[in-house]
Order: C-alpha cells, then structure tokens, then sequence
C-alpha cells in the first residue's frame, strides 16, 4: 500500500513538472517596464512621455555576454531575463545626420528577473521620480527685430562647426569640451543701407561654460548695437 502511495505521489509530482517546463524552443522571459519615463526637452522643460514624445523613442537592451538589440518604445517590454545596459535615445541620437536636431539619451544598468516586471524606479535611489530622458547636446538660437535690416545673416560657431540660421531658427552641437566658447556674427544692411558687423563669444570664462541641454538665445540689441546671449 505504502508503494502504491509512493508510485501515485510521484506520478503527481512528475506531471506537476512537465506542467512549468516551456514548450520546446521557447524562451523564458521577463518584463521591463518604462511607464514613467519624461523626455527632458531643455534644462527647464520636461516633456511627459505620454504627451507623444515616446513615439521617437528607442530602447537598447545590451546584455553582459550578448550582442545590443533595439525596441520600439513601449510602456512594458519583454526579453529574457538577465542584467543589461539600458539606452533610452531618440532617432535624432541614433542617426546623428541632422544638425537641426536635439539628442536625448539615457543610461543605467537594469536587472530582469525570469517572470516578473521590473521597473525602472525600482532599481532608483529616488523611487517616487520617473526617468527622466535628457537632452545631451545644447543649441543656440538667434533673435532680431529684422524689420530694422533690409538683409542680415547670422552665423554660429563651435569646435570648427559653423551653422547659419534665421531668427527663430535653433542650431545644434555636440559638445566636445565645455571650456570650449562658442561664436557667433551678425552681417546685415540697416535700413539706411548701412553695413552692420558685430561678433561676439560665449564660454570663455569659468561661469560662462557651455552645458548640454540647454539652448542659449544670441539676441541683437537695437541700444547697444551688440549681440547679448541668455540661456
């Protein structure tokens, strides 16, 4: 009898196990979830994710003995579990073909556990912040009351990079080193058909230094005849 309970006892346990074994070739997996993640549109802007931004978002999952794989944004993403070097970055970022676009990156390392979700908060020293997404380069824009020129041209440089804009317009830039100033000129006709050249600098000094993530706005001054930068 004590044999027959033993055979039937073991009979359950067996199938009890073939029942949590994976069908052949599956793959075990856990879940990433990205729900409170921000995009940090300048150094005073944040931009929730849910507002749209995500759609120009890419994660990267890189694992420690593994090659990167890419996913399209998404609030929960699924992939076997392990520890991985997290990238959220957009296409801008990614392409790095278009000077006229910020580039937003973030980078931390995550922990997926087989079956369960893991969120990001959960592996922060500040569970109560979302993620925030930051904008790594900085740009520079240019403001002018152009009805007092009859033609004008601005131009900013930076690292050997020069870029011409309009009013209105942004220009962006890697940052190399932040010791290193940037440039700027202004060459316009006023409208007495007076030439007007001024030039000016910005991060020459120690509490002028250039930072990522924000966008600095070069204005002319109708005054002091003079170009003046704010950020």
């Amino acid at each position: 009898m004590k044999h027959t309970i033993l055979y039937i006892a073991t009979l359950f346990l067996l199938a009890a196990c073939q029942q949590e074994e994976l069908p052949l070739g599956a793959q075990a997996l856990g879940y990433l979830s990205l729900s409170a993640v921000e995009v940090e549109a300048s150094d005073v802007q944040l931009i929730s994710t849910r507002a749209g931004e995500t759609d120009d978002l890419i994660v990267a999952l890189t694992p420690e003995d593994g090659t990167t794989k890419e996913y399209k944004y998404a609030e929960t993403i699924s992939c076997p579990p392990g520890t991985y070097t997290l990238e959220i970055y957009n296409k801008a970022y990614k392409d790095k073909a278009d000077a006229a676009q910020h580039y937003y990156k973030h980078t931390k390392q995550v922990v997926i556990e087989e079956g369960k979700t893991t969120t990001i908060e959960e592996q922060e020293q500040d569970q109560e912040q979302p993620i925030q997404v930051p904008m790594i380069n900085f740009g520079v824009t240019f403001t002018a009351n152009i009805a007092y020129f009859t033609d004008y041209s601005f131009s900013v440089t930076y690292n050997s990079t020069t870029r011409n804009i309009g009013t209105g317009e942004t220009a962006y830039f890697d940052i190399s080193d932040k010791a290193t100033p940037l440039s700027y000129t202004l060459s316009a006709k006023n409208e007495d058909n007076e030439d007007v050249e001024t030039s000016g600098s910005y991060g020459e000094g120690t509490e002028e230094s250039i930072n990522d993530g924000t966008i600095y706005t070069v204005t002319y001054s109708l005054a002091t005849k003079s170009l003046q930068v704010e950020k």
